[in-house]
């Protein structure tokens, strides 16, 4: 039972169980996130508040069974640890204390605390729990770690040209706009403003030097806030190719065996399919390819 709590949770993605699982917790996650945020509406509140404090307290309960079933289930994971420390090591994990604030508020409130938005925002963390039930987030992390240091030099460069236009625009008009810009740290706010082509227009230089600097920052901001974007996008290229290629080979490796697929080896690629995130028609088009070439090597 407990071997069988824990395979769901490990994402069998073949087995309809976790497909029926899975979809059920990501309505919840969204559903109640939504009701949370109707709730600051007084309107809704007076007149739906009494069904979203219903569905609330559903979702809560179903967040605390989910969260004791995972602390009961974890061992499983990595019996080498022992229990007590594999459960430690859950409980005090992110996505543990994410699980943990996904019910703990409501409880909180339900005892007698009010409801105030720290505890809201305390609320809404659940939904980064979407990330243990979507193929999307898992690509975005792998994306995120293997560019990190591009994307961390890129962070560093913006850091370097932030602290240069404040320099910049502090020299040009702190004499003449105290206020806005009497500090360097008062002239960051222009900056990244500017830096980022928001441009909310509270704050702009008046004075001829001020434009010009201003002007070359706006330039600089275009390039350099694209380029953490740039990063991703090629990212998450280069993560979908070495997932088909994995994919590919997986296949060759079942197909050069016996030139055919059996009805496991269906499944298990099936199940690959799933946790790459390839679509069908793209794997029923890589398996016909392989199929055809190992067709082809043994004519």
């Amino acid at each position: 039972m407990k071997r069988a709590v824990a395979g769901y949770f490990k994402r069998q993605w073949a087995h309809p169980l976790h497909r029926i699982f899975s979809s059920f917790m990501i309505a919840l996650i969204f559903l109640s996130s939504v009701c949370l945020v109707l709730t600051t509406e007084p309107s809704i509140e007076r007149r739906y508040g009494n069904y979203l404090w219903l569905f609330e307290a559903f979702s809560s309960m179903a967040f605390l069974l989910e969260y004791l079933l995972r602390l009961w289930s974890c061992p499983v994971n990595r019996p080498e640890r022992g229990p007590f420390r594999c459960r430690l090591d859950y409980v005090f994990s992110f996505m543990g204390m994410v699980d943990l604030l996904s019910f703990l508020p409501f409880f909180l409130i339900v005892a007698g605390w009010s409801q105030t938005p720290q505890l809201m925002l305390a609320q809404l963390l659940r939904l980064l729990k979407l990330t243990r039930y979507s193929v999307a987030f898992d690509l975005l992390a792998d994306v995120i770690k293997e560019e990190s240091e591009s994307l961390l030099v890129s962070v560093m460069l913006m850091f370097i040209i932030l602290i240069f236009a404040s320099v910049g625009i502090f020299i040009f008009e702190h004499d003449v706009q105290p206020e806005a810009f009497g500090s360097i740290p008062k002239a960051m706010w222009w900056a990244i403003v500017t830096l980022t082509t928001v441009g909310y227009g509270d704050v702009t230089p008046v004075t001829v030097q001020g434009k010009i600097f201003a002007t070359f920052i706006t330039i600089a901001g275009v390039g350099l806030v694209s380029l953490p974007a740039g990063i991703i996008a090629s990212g998450f290229t280069e993560q979908l190719r070495l997932r088909r290629e994995k994919f590919e080979l997986e296949v060759e490796q079942m197909i050069h065996d016996d030139g055919r697929l059996t009805k496991e080896e269906i499944g298990i690629l099936e199940e690959d399919r799933q946790r790459l995130g390839i679509s069908k028609d793209n794997a029923r088009l890589i398996i016909n390819q392989v199929a055809h070439r190992e067709k082809t090597k043994n004519k």
